[in-house]
């Protein structure tokens, strides 16, 4: 039973109320007002095709099991009246408020009444949350799916209640049908196993554990990605060649991997039996660990990782290691381990050489020095893609608040790793679990595992689910820096939160100008702000506006080619859809052999003898397309003397003239 809150605590326990009602006001204000985001189009259709066969079933072949439990909530919404736009908001809005009580829980057991009524505080007025909750996908809900699994994961690891495993179970099967994501929570199911081995070895009695979680894990991770677009449907044209796609190219991504050019240099061949001879001398220590088999295994793992030239996956594993209590500091990074850290540190050096050496490396060609230092060492950093997953859409972001959020969850792992190396004993399958390392453990493998998905675009939205955790993680942090100086329990709450709100208030996760005009056009439309920020909150555009021009402008025999999603639901005029054969969304978007666009059900245009093909017969045509690359879109459109009629957010219309 929660107790009420100390006298010291009430007037944040006020603010954190005030906090609640406005992240209420922000979540609802003008939900359905806001014309749908691509991505909700997406949802949207499919859940059109659910009101009409009870199926998340294209008309022209395959299934769209995204979001499946958000489809047929929604479809039960729309098929009582609601509008397509409320339908999927409407939940997503109520699970961002659905997963405050679930972090309060959590901040309560990790570090008392402080953190828990802090971080829901910030969490109702982040503009991310906020952002995502008025977003019609299924990030939302599988955050609140997410916080409530880790409330009943604390409860089973840490209090050893069995009871907390069948909801934490249930949730985890919940997951992928909410998310594709998902499948990282019957990932998780296997860390209790592992965090009751903390002597290294795993018991008996977990084996049927570890056993249902890897046949769940199995079958999810299938479920997730097998194709169900292309079931029973031939989607693309006989000759069509997926190696011609155009897809944009990552300057890094076409750099050639450091052990790639080992081969092309038989004197660096010769050189590697000295990294060679390292990793051979290892290998009596690692086997003095066969009692503990986990620190053996993993031992052996961070040697191949470093042998590799992937040293983000030994730091990980090392990391991992000590969270899980595998083994000591001193162990790991003192005199015992000297020949293991002598293998990893000449792996470095080789493949440092290796790479500084070859000419696929040199400064010029790569733009600068800099640049080519820069790049140079994040080919010893990408497995797990951390940097890539991470770094990169958070440094474009929302650089200060990423920066503050991974010192302040770095120094928790580092207080912890330190708190162990001052601890006395070895750590036994009976030594106890405490809430701070099982947060850093399912963070640090989540993120991890993020890293390691290869997702199809580089975007904070695929790791929104840790938000919160990551939230808890730096206020303990905070809370234990305010301790450092004072044990009043008054001070220490009162500097947390005087620094938690001001640093908050500096990050660009807090604006209230923009809460309070939040169903505006320029919170909707975010005109002024740059591609990144947009991506990191809401994509939208202003089809209804789009709509009533092309109203105006597009007379009678007037030809209107689609080439966006989203705009045939407020303008019903459009004849085709054209997506180029080598854009990369082609393969997506194509059905029937390519002649039908799988969406919408249009006749389906992939090149400009198409595009000529069609208007020929029309006194004038446009085309409504993408403005991101006007230029490549005008040279490709050449033959077809292209103009742009207008310009609208990211969307251009184009008009069109025929031979």
């Amino acid at each position: 039973m929660i107790k009420p809150a100390s006298p010291s605590l009430r007037p944040l326990s006020y603010l954190c109320a005030a906090a609640v009602l406005v992240g209420v006001y922000a979540r609802f204000k003008g939900l359905g007002s806001a014309p749908l985001a691509v991505d909700e189009y997406y949802l949207s259709r499919s859940i059109e095709n659910v009101l009409r066969t009870g199926l998340p079933h294209f008309n022209c072949g395959g299934y769209y099991m995204r979001g499946l439990l958000l489809q047929y909530l929604a479809a039960a919404e729309q098929a009582a009246g609601m509008s397509r736009e409320l339908a999927p908001r409407l939940p997503s809005a109520l699970c961002s408020l659905a997963t405050l009580p679930a972090v309060f829980l959590l901040g309560r057991r990790l570090q008392g009444s402080v953190v828990a009524i802090l971080a829901v505080a910030l969490l109702a007025l982040s503009i991310w949350e906020i952002e995502i909750a008025r977003f019609g996908r299924m990030y939302a809900p599988f955050q609140a799916v997410f916080v409530w699994y880790v409330v009943f994961f604390v409860r089973y690891t840490v209090d050893r209640n069995r009871r907390a495993y069948w909801p934490m179970l249930g949730l985890s099967i919940v997951g992928p049908l909410v998310w594709e994501g998902g499948v990282f929570l019957l990932l998780t199911n296997l860390l209790p196993v592992f965090l009751h081995s903390r002597a290294g070895v795993i018991q008996r009695k977990h084996w049927p554990q570890l056993t249902v979680a890897i046949a769940l894990l199995a079958v999810g991770y299938l479920f997730v990605t097998h194709d169900f677009r292309q079931l029973l449907s031939s989607a693309w044209p006989a000759d069509f060649n997926p190696s011609l796609v155009d897809y944009s190219t990552d300057v890094v991504a076409g750099l050639p991997l450091p052990m790639r050019l080992l081969t092309q240099h038989p004197a660096w061949l010769a050189a590697a039996l000295i990294p060679a001879i390292a990793v051979l001398g290892s290998l009596p220590s690692i086997w003095s660990t066969r009692s503990r088999p986990l620190l053996t295994v993993g031992l052996v793992a961070i040697l191949v990782a470093a042998a590799a030239h992937q040293f983000l996956a030994v730091i990980a594993l090392g990391a991992l290691l000590l969270l899980m209590g595998y083994v000591s500091p001193d162990e790991l990074l003192g005199r015992t381990g000297r020949r293991f850290q002598l293998a990893i540190v000449a792996c470095a050096l080789f493949w440092l050489a290796v790479g500084l050496a070859s000419p696929g490396w040199h400064a010029a060609r790569l733009g600068g020095t800099a640049r080519a230092i820069a790049m140079l060492g994040y080919q010893f950093l990408r497995v797990p893609d951390f940097i890539g997953v991470v770094v990169r859409p958070w440094g474009r972001a929302v650089p200060h608040l990423g920066l503050v959020l991974l010192l302040l969850c770095g120094a928790a792992f580092v207080r912890m790793a330190l708190r162990d190396a001052s601890s006395s004993g070895e750590a036994t399958a009976d030594t106890p679990l405490d809430v701070e390392r099982v947060l850093l453990v399912v963070l640090l493998v989540l993120l991890l595992a993020a890293s390691a998905a290869n997702p199809p675009r580089q975007e904070t939205r695929y790791v929104f689910n840790l938000y919160p955790l990551a939230i808890l993680i730096a206020l303990t942090t905070l809370t234990r820096i305010a301790q450092a100086f004072t044990r009043r329990p008054a001070a220490v709450a009162t500097a947390t939160a005087v620094v938690a709100f001001a640093g908050f208030a500096l990050t660009e996760d807090f604006r209230p100008s923009f809460l309070r005009h939040i169903d505006s056009p320029e919170a909707t439309f975010k005109a002024d702000l740059n591609e990144d920020v947009q991506s990191h909150l809401i994509v939208r555009d202003d089809y209804r506006t789009l709509s009533q021009w092309l109203q105006v402008h597009a007379g009678a025999g007037t030809m209107v080619i689609n080439g966006v999603h989203g705009l045939d639901d407020y303008y019903p005029g459009i004849r085709y859809f054209y997506v180029d054969l080598r854009d990369p969304n082609f393969a997506d978007w194509a059905c029937q052999r390519g002649t039908v666009e799988r969406w919408g059900n249009y006749p389906l245009l992939d090149s400009e003898a198409a595009l000529a093909t069609a208007i020929r017969s029309a006194p004038r045509a446009y085309l409504v397309a993408f403005g991101y690359d006007n230029e490549k879109l005008l040279a490709t459109l050449a033959p077809l003397h292209p103009r742009i009629a207008i310009s609208q957010g990211h969307i251009v219309v184009v008009e069109l003239r025929g031979s």
